[in-house]
């Protein structure tokens, strides 16, 4: 066994060099286990630690095309250990973008002798947060997810003890939006034992659909329920503990990505299937990405989402690393992929990896299993083309025992997916602080052609997680949102005698203004605003393939101050800049 570990490792490093081109020799790395937390809390308070907490401002981080702002939410945590996959803790109303909603795990007791779910609610966009209450508001509880209903009432799902019974999954709905008077549906327990860590989708007034899994086994289910009733738990070939996404499409479609069981068949696998009849029963798993440790060992580890496009299709995104039976190289850079049917033939794409993030790798206490780039979160606007991803990337800075410090990042498409926009930074440089398990609202309001994206992160104060033992720091749940101007409206299909580019319209505007162009031909077209000293300050449209004729986008500068701007088309080898004014 040793010289089939040693032969294989010596095979993967000639592959891996060109693959993830890492300066790094593979042998000089740790290798370190992957298995899922049984639940174990480890920490060290030997210092008796008494937790201090408080907010910090940030102020807006301006990155190369977007603007980031952030708002607090006041919920506070010694417990730093979100999910042991993707979160998904954050839903705007499609229905009334006013309201989000977000949940969030929480203990403020050094040793977390209790541990709480927060229902924190906005009903200005994300701009300022309520708390108003925990769910359930008895017993301990842990792991959340949250989606809603077309009523507005949030929907959250999360494993806990409350009346009396074994610490199972169980689900909450709100009386109405913002209401914060939730009532339980119990499933109960799945196949005589308790499944945990579940994720839900509401459906409708009165449908849900949840997936889960049970601590220490290779069983992981489904389950649906019509005012509470429920189907019955309907066993997948799943991993367990988060490692599993749901989603439902504007046509009803439930969408089910999940990585493969670890059972020596669908080990670090990626899957997707859907549902027609809401949840009750799938379509057979098809296999999106194939794990062959004989060959370049690509697999994934714990990052998976899912969101299902307005175009009904679903796009999955996940984290790809090198790994074994046995363990996973967290020094070893990892890359994001994006798969979908409308992608790329189906052949999933990279999103991010080191060309485009820098590189460091993760070291100190990697008990929780983050890759130097991880855990994306995909959603979608509510109208359009456009897909939003955000993911977790290695800073290059190191706390006390050498933990990695981590930092959000974010990626847009306009087009369904078929090509992004660069990753950039979204986090503040200063002051460093752990920026980890970002979820994005699986729905973003989408309003004149610009997206209102929210999100939902957990900034500590040291690196590292301390719920697998790094050091003790205090944290706070921090909603993030950035508008983006994405997608390009087809005024006419005619196909025009030549390209050129329109004067913007209105002009002076204040904020919007609309942007036309004539593309003669299918060209790569690019579309960029800069100010008065040639600072580009948006990309509107990112090196999009575009059919021809007469196209129009529109443009928001409510993050800009008055001035002159000047715009850029280009499209093959035609370039044309014109100059418009945003007053104030």
């Amino acid at each position: 066994m040793l010289q089939k570990l040693l032969t294989l490792l010596v095979l993967v490093m000639f592959i891996s060099v060109g693959i993830v081109q890492s300066k790094d020799d593979r042998t000089n790395r740790t290798e370190r286990t992957h298995k899922v937390s049984d639940g174990s809390e480890i920490y060290d308070n030997t210092n008796n630690y008494q937790p201090k907490f408080g907010s910090t401002y940030y102020p807006p981080v301006h990155g190369a095309s977007l603007t980031y702002t952030f708002s607090n939410t006041g919920v506070f945590t010694v417990y730093d250990l979100q999910s042991n996959g993707v979160p998904m803790q954050i839903w705007q109303d499609p229905l009334t973008p006013a309201n989000v909603h977000a949940t969030f795990m929480y203990s403020t007791e050094a040793g977390f002798a209790s541990r709480n779910c927060a229902y924190m609610f906005s009903n200005d966009g994300g701009a300022t947060w309520t708390f108003l209450g925990d769910v359930p508001n008895t017993g301990r509880s842990g792991f959340p997810a949250i989606s809603g209903y077309t009523s507005g009432g949030a929907v959250i799902a999360n494993h806990n003890n409350t009346n009396g019974t074994t610490t199972r999954a169980k689900t909450y709905f709100d009386a109405g939006a913002g209401f914060g008077v939730f009532t339980e549906s119990d499933p109960g327990d799945a196949a005589g034992a308790q499944s945990i860590w579940p994720r839900v989708v509401g459906i409708g007034s009165d449908r849900q659909v949840i997936a889960s899994s049970i601590n220490g086994q290779v069983l992981s289910y489904t389950n649906s329920s019509v005012n509470g009733t429920w189907s019955g738990f309907a066993e997948f070939p799943g991993d367990q503990a988060e490692t599993y996404s749901l989603s439902v499409a504007p046509n009803g479609t439930i969408g089910h990505a999940f990585i493969g069981a670890g059972d020596g068949v669908n080990d670090n696998d990626v899957f997707y299937r859907s549902s027609a009849d809401n949840g009750v029963t799938w379509t057979a798993p098809q296999r999106i990405w194939d794990w062959n440790e004989a060959t370049d060992s690509l697999g994934c580890l714990r990052g998976v989402s899912l969101v299902m496009g307005n175009n009904n299709q679903p796009y999955v995104v996940f984290n790809i690393s090198i790994l074994t039976l046995a363990g996973f190289f967290p020094e070893t850079p990892s890359s994001i992929r994006l798969w979908s049917p409308a992608v790329n033939g189906g052949t999933p794409i990279i999103m991010a990896d080191q060309s485009t993030v820098p590189f460091f790798p993760n070291r100190g206490q990697v008990g929780d299993a983050f890759l130097p780039i991880c855990r994306p979160s995909i959603g979608r606007g509510s109208t359009g083309d456009g897909l939003y991803c955000a993911f977790s990337a290695t800073t290059g800075e190191y706390g006390t025992d050498t933990s990695a410090y981590y930092a959000v990042w974010f990626s847009y498409s306009g087009n369904n997916g078929a090509t992004w926009s660069a990753p950039e930074r979204v986090t503040p440089t200063t002051p460093v602080r752990d920026w980890r398990f970002v979820s994005v609202s699986q729905v973003n309001n989408t309003t004149g052609g610009a997206t209102l994206v929210q999100m939902l992160v957990q900034s500590d104060s040291l690196a590292g997680t301390h719920v697998n033992g790094s050091p003790i720091g205090s944290g706070e749940a921090i909603g993030i949102r950035t508008n983006v101007q994405v997608g390009i409206n087809n005024i006419s299909s005619v196909v025009p005698g030549d390209f050129s580019l329109a004067q913007n319209f209105p002009n002076p505007f204040n904020p919007t203004t609309n942007i036309r162009f004539d593309i003669r031909n299918t060209s790569n077209v690019t579309l960029k605003v800069y100010n008065a000293n040639g600072q580009e300050v948006a990309t509107l449209v990112n090196n999009e393939v575009v059919t021809p004729g007469t196209k129009e986008v529109t443009f928001i500068g409510n993050n800009l101050s008055s001035g002159i701007y000047f715009y850029t088309l280009f499209a093959g080898d035609f370039k044309e800049t014109k100059k418009m004014m945003l007053i104030k």
